[in-house]
């Protein structure tokens, strides 16, 4: 059984960054912390150095904004120079994935790269909103959920590869098992 499509640059980050969410913290996560430290801390001391609440207040009200502009504006630009990066070299942009289920191991096929994890080496499979995520001892497969025409199908694959996974790896999937009703 296989399920093939496309893979863009940038997505098996995306995945990996809500995999660590769940045994940490998520990236919007990340951000409201230090948002909240940077009022907490930023306003005390702006209005110990200044004297006035109000003027520490504005300063790092400002800073905030300055950070979420600054922050939308690498968003921006992080893409088309990834691109043009990768262009130089002679990589494309979006790579064709084929994920494949064996009797002996799963197989991840990226462009021209081909990795293989045989079943006992599958530690976790993860369901994201976009994507499933293979962990293989300490690498990730990052399949797109996009590649699959009808959830029949990709309920189908999960059972599939559900099935051939230990014990061990299906209790700590438990996305899967939801997923496939079982």
């Amino acid at each position: 059984m296989e399920a093939t499509g496309v893979l863009s640059v940038g997505e098996s980050t995306t995945a990996l960054a809500y995999i660590k969410a769940r045994r940490g913290l998520s990236p919007r996560q990340v951000k409201v912390i230090l948002v909240v430290c940077m009022l907490a801390v930023g306003i005390p001391v702006g209005a110990w150095a200044s004297g006035s609440w109000f003027a520490a207040a504005m300063s790092v009200e400002c800073t905030i904004i300055g950070l979420g502009v600054g922050l939308l504006i690498v968003q921006r630009l992080a893409g088309p120079s990834m691109r043009k990066a990768l262009a130089a070299r002679g990589q494309a942009y979006e790579q064709p994935l084929t994920l494949r289920l064996t009797p002996e191991a799963l197989v991840y096929d990226l462009g021209d790269l081909t990795m293989t994890a045989r079943w006992p080496c599958v530690t976790d499979l993860y369901q994201i909103r976009k994507y499933w995520v293979f962990l293989v001892q300490s690498s990730a497969m990052v399949l797109p959920r996009r590649v699959f025409a009808t959830p029949e199908a990709e309920r189908d694959f999960i059972a599939e590869a559900r099935s051939r996974m230990t014990d061990a790896a299906r209790a700590r999937s438990p996305d899967a098992t939801r997923f496939v009703g079982g």
